[in-house]
């Protein structure tokens, strides 16, 4: 490994653990805490350190919520690559990783809703986090109307759907994130409770 290669990788090392300490901070403290100084404390670093890897707590925030986005489209991505799936089963998938993703990444998750808030422009759902905004569930959505089309979810708008699926996916993840030490059922078992919609 050549040098260049080697400070390259060392970089990306302490940038990982930099997000790491900030998210840790977040989570326990609120957003006002995470601070460059105190996240240098934090990990033995000079706070000139930190400013050659982020510009500013801002930019830093930025990276942070970016992070989470890309981990769980990730994790869409390869459902996508899975092949013959019935729409049914590509919106189990799809909200099966959403879960699994949210319940082993809960700083990012509990971070996407302490930062940002949800809109609804035309057909597409925006989440804004100060300066950055994302198009979000447009997989949910799509898979949703791909269900309809073949006569699930009867008589009720796709839109509507949505809210049902997620407020239901929100309050799982949520709840077993604050209580944790509760004798849950299965994550597999309680999604398939989630799908139960019935017709209006």
């Amino acid at each position: 490994m050549g040098v260049s290669t080697r400070k390259q990788k060392e970089t990306e090392a302490l940038r990982e653990q930099v997000l790491d300490t900030a998210e840790d901070i977040f989570v326990r403290e609120g957003m006002e805490q995470v601070t460059m100084r105190r996240i240098a404390a934090s990990i033995d670093y000079a706070p000139t350190v930190l400013y050659r890897l982020f510009a500013n707590k801002a930019d830093l925030t930025d990276h942070l919520i970016a992070r989470g986005y890309n981990g769980v489209r990730d994790r869409y991505e390869a459902v996508l690559r899975q092949k013959n799936l019935s729409p049914k089963s590509l919106l189990e998938d799809i909200l099966a990783v959403y879960v699994d993703y949210a319940l082993s990444h809960p700083n990012h998750y509990r971070m996407w809703f302490d930062t940002g808030s949800v809109r609804l422009k035309g057909k597409q759902l925006r989440m804004t986090h100060g300066r950055l905004q994302f198009v979000v569930y447009q997989m949910w959505l799509d898979s949703i109307e791909a269900c309809q089309a073949e006569g699930l979810f009867p008589g009720r708008e796709s839109l509507e759907i949505f809210q049902i699926l997620w407020s239901r996916v929100h309050g799982l993840i949520s709840l077993r994130l604050q209580h944790p030490e509760l004798p849950w059922m299965p994550v597999a078992q309680h999604l398939k409770e989630v799908f139960d919609i019935q017709a209006p």
